[in-house]
């Protein structure tokens, strides 16, 4: 009898916690900084940089766990990820660490367009587990819009 109330009580706290998760809204993408050369390599180097993000939601979340692509200029630039457990507070801003696998010669290549203008398409795909105590979700993260090159070389 106490095993049935013990799994009845952990269903009811597991659904209470999966409608919470629907109403997720999704975070506002503000900026890139801090890019810093983490590795130097001849054909991948690493990078490491701030995603900054504001969370519209009511609630605190955590973020488990970030992996994806980019491309820059509608070049494939490289590969991203985070396994830093992030505590994200309620309708406030926070910062994503990642660190950036870059393909060197597609670097240098997209390089020389960015040196063309003042901003570059920047183009952002990925998956991020997000939640709250012990319930995760997959969320897509898709991002494309222009940055502006100095604020990217701060």
């Amino acid at each position: 009898m106490k095993a049935r109330l013990f799994y009845l009580i952990c269903l009811l706290v597991s659904v209470i916690h999966l409608h919470s998760c629907r109403s997720f809204k999704e975070p506002d993408f503000m900026r890139v900084d801090n890019i810093q050369l983490y590795k130097l390599g001849m054909k991948e180097s690493t990078l490491s940089l701030n995603l900054y993000y504001f969370n519209p939601n009511n609630s605190k979340l955590k973020l488990k766990e970030v992996k994806g692509n980019a491309w820059l200029e509608g070049n494939f630039l490289g590969s991203f990820s985070m396994d830093t457990l992030i505590h994200i507070p309620a309708k406030d801003s926070f910062y994503l660490p990642v660190k950036l696998k870059v393909n060197m010669s597609k670097l240098l290549k997209n390089s020389f367009a960015a040196l063309l203008g003042n901003e570059v398409i920047l183009k952002v795909k990925g998956i991020a587990k997000v939640g709250k105590s012990f319930v995760y979700i997959n969320y897509n993260i898709n991002y494309e819009g222009k940055q502006n090159i100095a604020a990217l070389l701060k």
